[in-house]
């Protein structure tokens, strides 16, 4: 679970297995947190009001007041103390840098205002917006819960209880990073361009969150099984990334190079156009780490 205590708290990235921008059209998506990276915000309660951000000093004052407004709150209810933020997270990567900012943030002004903690996760993904023009709530789910989710706008986030063991999943740095609002963009010109493809595409990422959340289950019984519908289902989703022209010929390259190595499947998580591949390999499964 989340770590919080007094006026710190410690929220992990994500990563995204299949979902990507069919989510925000009502279907399916399963996230992951990833532990091995997280932001740390900590306050002090003293008479100025000071923010130490990396790299997010522009934005913190800006979303604390939105907050505020959000909660019918006076300017009054938060305008001292010491705020510090220190994110591993890259920005434009993927991997939720602003889901684990606003997820803080909500988390801190809730404690602060001594308002009702359960509203963290609607701050936080009304908080998102700001970044990506309307949120979906999913990086903001998997993050502020620490654990798997199968996530639709309509039914939220569902915990993936029955994952004791994953399949070797690793993440790899394209070096290249994209914008979330700029990749949303891209896809709707895009089907603003192919109507009647539109649908059909959608189905297909969600048909890949169905195979994908069923090739999780039979992991725990035959892993061998699972991975092939697991590789099946990344498959289908990178499809549609390159479908909708969210891979440049760069992303490509790198994509055949590590099917090269060996990997399963490859695929790209988060918007497009750069951030980390989740490449799926062959191998002994590991213990999912639920100490988050």
């Amino acid at each position: 679970m989340t770590k919080v205590s007094d006026f710190s708290i410690e929220v992990p990235a994500k990563w995204v297995l299949t979902g990507e921008h069919s989510v925000l059209r009502g279907k399916r998506a399963l996230a992951f947190p990833h532990a091995a990276l997280n932001l740390k915000l900590s306050y002090q309660n003293k008479k100025e009001f000071s923010i130490t951000a990396n790299p997010f000093q522009s934005q913190i004052k800006s979303l604390v007041g939105r907050s505020l407004e959000y909660l019918k709150l006076p300017e009054s209810a938060f305008h001292s103390g010491e705020i510090d933020i220190q994110s591993q997270i890259p920005i434009g990567a993927g991997l939720g840098s602003s889901a684990a900012l606003c997820v803080a943030i909500a988390r801190l002004v809730l404690w602060k205002t001594q308002t009702d903690t359960e509203a963290w996760i609607p701050l936080a993904t009304h908080l998102e917006d700001v970044f990506h023009g309307k949120s979906s709530g999913m990086d903001v789910n998997v993050i502020a819960l620490g654990q798997p989710i199968e996530f639709s706008m309509d039914s939220k986030a569902k915990p993936l209880f029955d994952l004791e063991r994953l399949p070797r999943f690793e993440l790899y740095d394209s070096g290249v990073r994209g914008h979330t609002r700029d990749c949303v963009e891209k896809v709707k010109h895009w089907q603003s361009q192919n109507l009647h493809l539109t649908s059909r595409y959608d189905e297909q990422m969600d048909s890949a969150t169905d195979t994908a959340h069923r090739g999780l289950l039979e992991f725990q019984r035959n892993p061998r099984l699972g991975e092939d519908l697991i590789a099946e289902a990344m498959n289908q989703a990178q499809n549609c990334f390159e479908t909708w022209g969210l891979l440049t010929p760069e992303l490509i390259g790198q994509k055949h190079e590590l099917l090269k190595q060996g990997a399963l499947a490859v695929k790209l998580t988060g918007a497009g156009l750069g951030g980390f591949w989740v490449a799926l390999w062959r191998s002994a499964s590991r213990a999912l780490d639920k100490s988050n």
